[in-house]
């Protein structure tokens, strides 16, 4: 009897441990749609470059850490787990869609209107306290489940920390189906609030079978059958209601969800909670593709077409100051633009000037095909009318990349109508290597022209740094180079002296006149006194000395994005003026200075330990927990530093990096899964986990080092197969030494709560620092080549530290665990 009572006890126990794997998978999935929702509402209310995008992504990691290391160490009150974990499924249900409600609501609570730009300090506060919740709640639920693995096992240090490694892996394979399932078939079909709620339903279905209330009945039976108990002995009791009222609730729950979809009562939520969004316009709809959320609102007689929040154009009254001097103006250069080539920004009133040109052709290059079918069907279909008109839809350096290498197809007049350098997506628009492929698309007498930001009245520091970059970049390869100053510059480039006057930075004003009044144009704005007015030699030469100073400047280049530094610290002082010094400073960065800091943090460390030592607190074997904890801070940020290294390089080389990005994550976590299954599986062989784990941190400093010559190599090949493996192998190397560092930390007989959660904790918290300073800092003013080289050395500390970690000998001859 006792025997048999065992085996069913072992076999609910293994149940239990596959129902927690399963229910880890949703978790994950449910973590990574919730992570994709709502960064995607955050960023249509703060238009994100990558400060603001790292200040997201940052609380996010930031309140997912916070859960695990604090709420985590609550875990051994909360009993029995099993119930707490289903009920945080049901939370998760519960708060996603509340909190994409509640994001909808951010411009109205923080007094934004629509389109409305803000600092960076509302966009931490309100970011902080939407992502919380959730964040908080998968960062408690990976502490909650380790603890539940192990079960009685607390004293057990092998089975604690493969248990650790199990919930890891189960995590992060959910992340890579739910980062795929969303790239390839969520986002095409439904909209965030349907697939909020889908997501909520797994972890509801996952919840439901953790619990296998079946098979708790039917073990009850199995018992109380084999001692000869009456079957009444064997009811559900008041100790078995728990478990009862979370089924009835999940039952519930899933019903109320079926009801609002096949109702149509969710469409209608999420068309009013939109209409929350955009309080003081009309909202008309709005629709979800590859490249972000496209709205169209109405305003009194006037509709407005938004693109993740920003702002593109309006109709029937259009800016048409813009439209007409960078349409007309570089036009009207050329003394015969046949063939016109237009990137991004047609729809809203560019194409119709340009053709008023006697053109032959124009090419129109727009990567999102679903806002021409918008535009076309909601706002002005005539255009597109015109024979004359080729719609290419591709990205615009990968188009201008691959005609620039068929020399029998050139052009007149390039105009380029896209965003100044703000992100590092949009930089690779402005740098030395997309002018020179512009350089060999254009005739002998062709135009290239686009727009960057400029004043009047006052140009300040940053404004002129950001032109003076990209002036010295343009003469780096075109020998003609004018500018029409403004409250925006109109930048003019040739590749000889077909605009008279080569010498000067301006144009003729009587050539542009007469070529003015010889096509007959018809505009609002550009007229002949117009014309003598913003061509006037003494207005350019005022406007235009801060730029054309004998000073040395930056070159913008694809690996090197200084440009966007630039633009970021002008973005930035136009909400906080006393950070420019702060931005000046940081933009002399170079990579020496870093070196001070954190060799200054490994004495600092070696400094505490000694002291300790002195104390008498002396450890008898392996490394100590400062070590450990200092590795898996800094595989976090070198993690997320090479990660975010990787999606630059691929989207300088193929462009298509919103169409890639669920591939690229999912890459990424596939090597995590890899990576911690390798090591989970070996863990209870291993004789000298220490020494394994030293040799994963000598790995991630070897792979840092030679990473600036494996991105040369993915470039010359072709595809992006090259960088999808490079994402995966960094997976793999962080993947790896998460569960080896349990090991370590669980061998001090130290308790899985704090352990596991603590661990967790400091990866995420080197991955915030590695967001944040890669794609603010180190990646625009140190460049692809450098960046890896920070890496690098925090590795180099941390074997530092490990070599350090001795009794009599070294820790590498002696560590045995």
């Amino acid at each position: 009897m006792i025997n048999l009572i065992k085996k069913v006890i072992k076999q609910k126990s293994l149940m239990r441990t596959n129902s927690l794997i399963y229910a880890f998978l949703a978790v994950g999935f449910g973590e990574t749609i919730g992570q994709v929702l709502l960064l995607g509402e955050l960023i249509i209310n703060f238009q994100g470059n990558e400060l603001s995008l790292g200040i997201i992504f940052g609380c996010w990691l930031f309140t997912t850490a916070l859960g695990s290391y604090g709420l985590g160490r609550l875990v051994d009150r909360f009993k029995p787990r099993l119930y707490h974990f289903v009920f945080t499924q049901i939370l998760y249900f519960l708060i996603l869609p509340a909190q994409i409600l509640l994001a909808r609501n951010l411009n109205f609570l923080l007094g934004l209107k629509p389109g409305e730009t803000t600092g960076i300090l509302p966009i931490f506060y309100s970011s902080l306290i939407l992502l919380a919740p959730l964040c908080m709640l998968n960062g408690f639920q990976f502490t909650l489940g380790c603890r539940l693995l192990v079960g009685a096992k607390e004293d057990e240090g092998p089975d604690r920390a493969v248990s650790v490694g199990k919930i890891y892996v189960a995590e992060a394979s959910g992340s890579v189906m739910g980062g795929v399932i969303f790239t390839y078939l969520l986002i095409h079909y439904l909209k965030p609030l349907e697939i909020a709620f889908i997501s909520g339903v797994i972890n509801l279905l996952a919840g439901f079978i953790i619990l296998r209330l079946w098979n708790i009945i039917s073990q009850w039976n199995f018992i109380s059958r084999s001692q000869g108990m009456p079957e009444k002995q064997v009811i559900p009791t008041l100790r078995d209601m728990p478990a009862i009222f979370l089924l009835t609730t999940i039952v519930l729950l899933s019903t109320l969800t079926a009801y609002l979809w096949f109702s149509g009562n969710l469409q209608n939520l999420h068309h009013l909670s939109r209409s929350w969004q955009w309080r003081g316009e009309e909202f008309l709809l709005d629709k979800d593709s590859y490249y972000g959320n496209i709205t169209i609102t109405r305003r009194d007689s006037q509709m407005n077409l938004y693109k993740s929040g920003l702002f593109l154009f309006s109709t029937p009254h259009p800016d048409v100051v813009f439209l007409e001097e960078l349409s007309h103006f570089p036009l009207l250069s050329h003394p015969s633009p046949q063939r016109v080539l237009l990137l991004g920004g047609g729809v809203g009133g560019l194409l119709d000037e340009i053709l008023k040109h006697p053109v032959e052709e124009l090419g129109y290059v727009e990567v999102d095909p679903l806002l021409i079918e918008l535009v076309r069907k909601e706002i002005s279909p005539a255009v597109f009318s015109d024979s004359r008109l080729n719609l290419i839809f591709s990205d615009g350096r990968v188009f201008v990349k691959e005609e620039a290498k068929k020399e029998q197809i050139k052009y007149d007049v390039i105009i380029m109508n896209l965003p100044p350098p703000s992100t590092l997506n949009l930089n690779r628009f402005y740098t030395q290597e997309f002018f020179q492929k512009i350089q060999a698309l254009i005739n002998r007498s062709g135009i290239f022209a686009f727009t960057l930001p400029s004043s009047e009245a006052y140009m300040g520091p940053e404004m002129v740094k950001l032109n003076r970059c990209i002036y010295e970049t343009l003469r780096s390869t075109f020998p003609v180079v004018k500018i029409i100053p403004g409250e925006f510059s109109v930048f003019m480039v040739s590749t000889n002296a077909n605009i008279d006057q080569p010498s000067s930075p301006i144009l003729n004003p009587e050539t542009i006149k007469e070529r003015f009044k010889e096509r007959n144009l018809e505009t609002r704005l550009l007229t002949p006194p117009y014309l003598d007015y913003k061509l006037s030699p003494e207005r350019a030469e005022r406007l235009l000395a801060p730029l054309l100073k004998d000073e040395e400047a930056e070159i913008n280049q694809e690996f090197r994005p200084v440009a966007s530094f630039y633009q970021l610290a002008l973005w930035n002082v136009m909400f906080y003026p006393t950070l420019r010094g702060f931005f000046d400073w940081v933009s002399g960065l170079r990579l020496w200075w870093l070196l001070f800091p954190l060799f200054l943090i490994g004495g600092l460390i070696l400094l505490l330990r000694f002291i300790s030592r002195l104390n008498g607190k002396v450890r008898t074997e392996g490394p100590s927990p400062s070590s450990i904890i200092w590795a898996i801070f800094t595989t976090g940020l070198g993690g997320m530093s090479i990660g975010m290294l990787v999606l630059l390089t691929f989207q300088t080389l193929e462009g298509n990096l919103y169409q890639k990005i669920g591939v690229l994550i999912a890459s990424f976590m596939l090597g995590l899964v890899l990576g911690g299954t390798v090591t989970t599986r070996t863990l209870p062989h291993l004789k000298k986990v220490a020494n394994t784990f030293s040799l994963i941190e000598f790995s991630i400093l070897f792979y840092s080092l030679t990473l600036p010559f494996l991105l040369f190599l993915a470039g010359k090949l072709d595809g992006d197969a090259p960088l999808i493996f490079l994402n995966c192998f960094t997976g793999f190397l962080v993947g790896a030494e998460f569960p080896l560092a349990s090991s370590i930390l669980l061998k001090r007989k130290d308790k899985i709560v704090r352990v596991a959660g603590s661990l967790y904790a400091y990866d995420l918290w080197g991955a915030i620092l590695g967001a944040v300073l890669t794609s603010v800092f180190f990646i625009p003013l140190l460049g692809v080549r450098e960046t890896p080289l920070v890496v690098g050395m925090t590795k180099m500390v941390s074997l530092l530290l490990l070599s350090t970690d001795f009794k009599g000998k070294s820790f590498f001859n002696k560590a045995r665990l």
